[in-house]
């Protein structure tokens, strides 16, 4: 991600993490609340974050944004793909080639609300994440936190 493409992923996540909050109740903290969507904006100046776009055929179909600590144990804060191109393995394909640029890493971690369960679905299942505990068990808006242990 750069000041060229910027606006562009900003408006992509924005859409995607959108569409995914019709996946929550209506208890949920959000109540589809625009404004308690992530934001991405000032991450081009956080100089502890890496933010990245994916492109298939020239066209950006994704990004990320990702934490990389000098002990290895990263942080995947963002993962969100163009909504227009749910369920073509776009986003485990991004993950594969995230696990491939950072080799050195010894454990990944991320998060995402129980209800969301296509995103349960694709850490656990397709990524190979464990639930490692919840945060915020009984607030109103807690939080999976998953954790892959990478094999050298």
């Amino acid at each position: 991600m750069n000041p060229s493409n910027f606006d562009e992923a900003k408006k992509m996540m924005e859409k995607s993490f959108a569409a995914s909050m019709d996946d929550l109740p209506d208890k949920f903290g959000a109540n589809h609340n625009p404004e308690d969507l992530p934001s991405i904006d000032g991450i081009l100046e956080k100089t502890e974050d890496t933010p990245l776009v994916f492109y298939q055929d020239e066209t950006m179909v994704g990004g990320a944004v990702l934490t990389i600590n000098d002990d290895n144990n990263n942080i995947l804060s963002l993962l969100f793909v163009d909504s227009n191109c749910l369920d073509r393995g776009i986003g485990y394909r991004a993950w594969l080639e995230i696990e491939n640029r950072y080799p050195q890493t010894k454990t990944w971690t991320t998060f995402t609300p129980p209800d969301l369960m296509r995103n349960v679905y694709f850490y656990v299942n397709k990524c190979g994440f464990q639930i490692i505990r919840v945060d915020g068990p009984k607030s109103d808006d807690p939080m999976f936190v998953f954790q892959k242990v990478m094999r050298k």
